[in-house]
């Protein structure tokens, strides 16, 4: 069974377990790319977009609320 994205959040978050925030990455890099793309209209600026997007939760993980529900807070970042 996989962790939920606030349980690897948390590992995260607690334990500095960068295959927790590599998962989480790689479950969300699409969605965020597309809603970047869909904004900017070029493909690089969309990448640089999305890695603006996880290093701000990378910076930002302690302080989210237990129950922000991370998709749209990727998806409003």
């Amino acid at each position: 069974m996989s962790d939920t994205d606030l349980q690897l959040l948390s590992r995260y978050t607690r334990h500095q377990t960068e295959d927790a925030f590599a998962e989480l990455v790689r479950r969300h890099v699409d969605l965020v790319h597309s809603a970047a793309l869909r904004q900017v209209h070029s493909p690089q600026l969309a990448e640089e977009v999305a890695q603006s997007v996880f290093i701000d939760l990378a910076r930002q993980a302690r302080r989210l609320a237990p129950e922000t529900i991370l998709t749209a807070w990727l998806y409003e970042v």
